[in-house]
């Protein structure tokens, strides 16, 4: 009986015991890297039968080098990294982990919202630093009373949504492309188009994928036609916004702050204005961990791959 080769591009992980335990009596030869050069990759993923990958930029160069391979199953929920049309044309499935780390990021969204509007983070430096009430605050809101907006109604938006519960909003507004517009769904959500969003919400929170339609959605004129005072958070994608102009609308336009785990170019350059901002806090793309989500990540995109080789099919693909 034949063995497939089955290649982890790049982990980032301290181990692979899961997806080892995955593959555990299967024909299958787990062969694992972490850091190489793109010529180096290129050679040992070529004739591989299947691919997990994490960050590794599989482009339609990469793609059309792929001798014999069924599957590339992505470590996560977005697939921007890959040249999904490319895959398609070379017979390769792609598969993705959609439910991975909905709650984490969740409970981020709702610990940055939090954060940012008690300005949690500044005052625990100044406190640091010797100060105990005697340096200038800046002026806070209550949440409760206040509108939650949020762009992007899927899996962590809807988990968003159950947790932040008994903050108080007198509204949750939503914007999908799923929903129509007027629709008020049973968990007393109402849809509403992505301008009503923007000047509607006293918080919004972004939970979109990267793609070639979300990319920089939130631009200078629509951040700029935001509520006055209103506070962004972004736990999706960096590239949904427009940096330049997230920093003008902090400065100068209707924006009070930004919590934001994500970022355009990660890690940040150290020149990069919106680090220097005492209203925007930032955390290392952190959202989607717990030890907990790692687990169930690495075991399902194991699971793709296994499933693939055995029936032709994964369990999560892209466009499937």
């Amino acid at each position: 009986m034949s063995r497939y080769r089955v290649v982890i591009t790049d982990n980032l992980f301290d181990d692979c015991l899961v997806e080892e335990q995955v593959f555990q009596g299967e024909s299958v030869d787990l062969e694992i890297y972490s850091r190489m050069d793109r010529s180096e990759l290129l050679e040992k993923v070529r004739t591989a039968d299947a691919l997990l990958l994490n960050m590794v930029h599989a482009d339609r160069n990469f793609i059309e080098s792929l001798e014999k391979c069924r599957i590339i199953s992505r470590y996560g929920i977005g697939y921007d990294n890959v040249d999904v049309q490319a895959a398609r044309e070379k017979g390769i499935h792609v598969g993705i982990v959609p439910d991975y780390c909905a709650v984490e990021v969740a409970e981020h969204a709702a610990a940055m919202l939090l954060s940012v509007a008690r300005r949690i983070p500044q005052r625990h430096e100044l406190v640091r630093k010797g100060h105990w009430r005697d340096s200038p605050g800046h002026t806070l809101f209550r949440i409760q009373g206040s509108v939650l907006g949020i762009l992007g109604y899927g899996r962590t938006g809807q988990a968003l949504h159950r947790q932040v519960a008994g903050f108080g909003f007198s509204r949750v507004v939503v914007h999908s492309r799923g929903l129509k517009p007027g629709t008020v769904l049973p968990c007393g959500a109402e849809a509403v188009c992505l301008e009503e969003l923007l000047t509607l919400s006293d918080y919004l929170s972004v939970h979109l994928p990267l793609t070639d339609e979300t990319r920089y959605m939130l631009d200078d004129e629509r951040l700029h036609s935001m509520k006055e005072g209103a506070v962004l958070i972004n736990t999706a994608r960096g590239g949904i916004l427009d940096e330049k102009a997230l920093y003008s609308a902090l400065t100068s336009g209707p924006l009070r702050a930004a919590g934001l785990d994500v970022l355009d170019s990660e890690p940040p350059d150290p020149d990069n204005p919106l680090l220097s901002l005492d209203n925007v806090v930032i955390s290392d793309h952190e959202a989607y961990y717990s030890e907990q989500s790692v687990v169930d990540l690495k075991r399902k995109t194991a699971e793709n791959v296994l499933s693939v080789l055995k029936t032709g099919r994964p369990v999560c693909g892209v466009e499937e």
